[in-house]
């Protein structure tokens, strides 16, 4: 099974476009050598402007790794049991890192870009399993406020964008990987569009078996956020009881049961101290086990020596799951 950990090299996926990769070599080992120790046998890398592409050396900032030093990476973490997995995040509210080219979105330009790096990667990646494309939260309201620029996919054009970018991993002989959000949102017409091949990961955050709910009323950020519209007229009682949530819970099982193959992950960032352990229990009772192909957990921390021990915990805390509810993997 993949035990995977979800790390950045850049962070262009957000609101604010940093002009700097400031990814710190120390934090980078240190959290490479406790991957080992714990028993993470992949790590998704977010590239986004972090490497010098010879494809488009444009889009790199400061401190961008070499290619040379991708490939001497990659090599170093197979010598230690772990693949290396690139991460390009094409979603309309994750792109920064694309540059202009973000602004070129469904036309020619953009395609080929996408092509070209894509299959640039799989070959610095020596030819990698998966190539993630992201792809998660696209059009999501709660981003348009932060974005300049508000221009995102619906419709027929998020199906074809999609299927074409999985087409130039498929090319490259790499098997696409996305963030589960489009199969959960639109169930049906993710069945019909996306191939069984494209690997899934539904993300929650939360509490999964009800006894540990978390009540909105336990903390502030929670009072805050749901007090707000649209939540505030849904009187929720718990945070697990948003619509993404039960989303989460109504399709993420169901779309293994269907056919697809998943890594579900988990995250320490919303402070749910249940997370991980239930997400574990969750599927390994209710997904088939030939379809569950592992878990990931993403601490959403960047690469720097403030936040090595936070993604660390994070490890550990998977590392116990597996323990506990799949020793044999």
């Amino acid at each position: 099974m993949i035990w995977s950990l979800y790390a950045t090299l850049g962070q262009n996926m957000w609101y604010t476009e940093k002009q700097t990769v400031d990814t710190e070599d120390a934090a980078w080992d240190a959290i490479v050598e406790a991957a080992a120790e714990n028993g993470i046998n992949q790590i998704v890398l977010d590239l986004g402007e972090g490497v010098q592409y010879g494809s488009h050396p444009e889009l790199a900032k400061p401190g961008a790794w070499t290619r040379e030093r991708v490939r001497f990476e990659v090599k170093r973490c197979k010598g230690m049991g772990i693949e290396l997995i690139p991460k390009l995040n094409f979603s309309a509210t994750h792109h920064l890192w694309l540059g202009e080219y973000r602004r070129m979105m469904s036309t020619p330009t953009y395609y080929r870009v996408c092509r070209d790096l894509i299959t640039e990667v799989y070959g610095l990646f020596d030819n990698p399993r998966f190539i993630h494309l992201g792809m998660d939260e696209e059009g999501d309201p709660q981003f348009f406020e932060k974005l300049e620029m508000v221009a995102y996919r619906r419709g027929e054009l998020i199906w074809h964008d999609l299927q074409y970018l999985c087409d130039c991993v498929r090319d490259c002989g790499s098997t696409p990987w996305i963030w589960a959000d489009l199969c959960l949102e639109y169930p049906e017409e993710f069945r019909k569009k996306v191939g069984k091949d494209v690997m899934l990961s539904p993300w929650n955050y939360n509490a999964l078996r009800p006894e540990h709910y978390t009540p909105i009323a336990s903390k502030q950020r929670h009072i805050d956020y749901y007090g707000k519209e649209p939540y505030k007229s849904m009187n929720l009682t718990y945070v697990e009881e948003e619509p993404f949530c039960t989303r989460f819970m109504a399709q993420a099982a169901p779309a293994a049961r269907d056919g697809y193959k998943i890594v579900p992950c988990v995250s320490t960032w919303a402070e749910c101290e249940y997370n991980t352990d239930d997400t574990a229990w969750y599927f390994k009772e209710n997904a088939p086990k030939e379809n569950l192909a592992g878990f990931m957990t993403a601490p959403w921390k960047h690469t720097t020596m403030e936040n090595v021990d936070e993604i660390i915990r994070s490890m550990k805390l998977l590392k116990e799951a597996r323990e506990k509810y799949f020793q044999e993997n």
